[in-house]
């Protein structure tokens, strides 16, 4: 498995989640590891906030659309399946069962399962039970078919693309090599270790992140059931808060001419261990169960959707990214089946050190794709109306089409926003060569 670079935080994850479901010798809380994975998430981002500015807006438009579209194929799909589902073999069938992918693979399985849990109050018999297995099909996916994804790519590549370093393939550095400088001392010793510090400031700025959340979701709160339904949500985006007051930190540091203390290499291998304890702690928190309410359909649709999205990102990343294909193919793939901590796990094989912009660029993008694919969450309980009326398939078909015309609405709006800006970026290098 070293040979084929696959981080050691997965195999660990894998050791965890085999030796408690598969053998019961262990008993670590789900609960627990996905609270784990959570802060860790925060602090990552925090960490990534904290280093010099690189993401290009142009690659974050990119990316935003490329999840959009994700999103906009997820439910076309499972509107096109349970169309024909309904009309050919159940006409009973309970059509929103059509906006599962999007909840299951878009988001993750406890928001499919809450979903399903409120569609079963209209009747939607085994709702939760059905958007619960396919956000564990949907992680799955993540895990195991993207890390299939990657060897894929890299075995296209040849030797060069699976051995970058001969140290790699051991994945330890030999005795006799020369060793790296991990990280610099920026404080004395005899008053303060260097690390403690570096640790604070990330400690600090997740407070500031935690209140603001509290504070924000209690106001919210006021606003009934629907803000608190959003304050719900944005804790989801815990991460991207953390993004946001990592950036304000830089410049408060840099403003206050205090940049000399914080070393951004400590700041690598801080984040670099959060990243390998985050990936063991998602993998080994993946829920193994799959509810045999409606397991045929589950299983069917989400092979359907998996592979619809690879052939998606497939085609696509090399024709709407200019550089770290493989990479931002990886991180987009991990979230459009899993969540964002599936898209570093991806990504932390292509790129270990997290040097490229790939991963600050994903948790942006995740942020305002929220708010470019609002339209398909208003869609979302359009087939329930369908229901209502006794027109399934009518509604369902309307539904798909609209998934369709919302897909190509993003893509038309991309495609005149990136050529807009070439043509800004082209008169500017004529402008300065004059």
């Amino acid at each position: 498995m070293q040979r084929l670079m696959i981080p050691n935080a997965i195999i660990a994850g894998l050791i965890v989640l085999i030796c408690s479901y598969g053998f019961g010798i262990m008993t670590v809380s789900a609960a627990q590891l996905e609270t784990v994975v959570y802060h860790l998430l925060t602090g990552i981002f925090i960490l990534i906030g904290l280093k010099a500015p690189r993401p290009e807006g142009r690659a974050i438009l990119t990316t935003t659309m490329m999840i959009s579209l994700g999103y906009a194929l997820l439910a076309l799909v499972g509107c096109l399946f349970t169309l024909g589902w309904v009309g050919a073999l159940f006409p009973n069938f309970f059509p929103s069962f059509s906006m599962l992918p999007l909840l299951g693979f878009g988001f993750d399985h406890v928001t499919a399962a809450m979903v399903g849990w409120q569609w079963e109050q209209a009747g939607f018999a085994g709702g939760s039970h059905a958007g619960f297995s396919f956000g564990v099909m949907g992680l799955l996916w993540a895990y195991l078919g993207g890390v299939l994804l990657v060897l894929w790519n890299r075995l296209r590549q040849g030797e060069k693309g699976m051995h970058p370093r001969p140290e790699a393939r051991e994945g330890i550095i030999s005795r006799e090599k020369e060793k790296e400088a991990g990280a610099f001392i920026t404080t004395a010793p005899e008053a303060l270790e260097s690390l403690a510090l570096h640790l604070a400031l990330v400690g600090l700025l997740y407070l500031l992140v935690f209140s603001f959340m509290s504070q924000l979701s209690a106001w919210l709160g006021r606003f009934g059931e629907a803000g608190e339904l959003l304050g719900e949500v944005l804790w989801s985006y815990n991460f991207l808060f953390g993004l946001v007051l990592g950036k304000l930190g830089r410049i408060i540091i840099d403003w206050l001419g205090v940049g000399h203390l914080f070393d951004s290499a400590t700041m690598k291998r801080i984040s670099g261990a959060m990243v390998d304890y985050m990936i063991a702690a998602a993998i080994a928190a993946i829920p193994l169960l799959i509810y045999a309410d409606y397991w045929p359909e589950v299983v069917i649709l989400s092979l359907i959707s998996g592979a619809a999205v690879v052939l998606f990102l497939h085609f696509a990343s090399r024709r709407m990214y200019r550089r770290h294909h493989l990479a931002r193919n990886a991180a987009a793939f991990g979230y459009l089946t899993g969540t964002i901590a599936s898209g570093l796990a991806l990504l932390r094989m292509v790129d270990p050190e997290l040097d490229t912009p790939v991963a600050e660029e994903l948790a942006w993008a995740g942020g305002l794709s929220l708010l470019v694919g609002f339209p398909l969450f208003l869609l979302m309980n359009y087939p329930l109306y369908g229901f209502a009326a006794g027109m399934p398939l009518r509604y369902l078909a309307i539904t798909a089409a609209a998934c369709a015309v919302y897909g190509i609405l993003i893509f038309l709006a991309w495609f005149l926003l990136n050529r807009f800006a070439g043509i800004k970026g082209k008169e500017a290098q004529a402008g300065a060569g004059r």
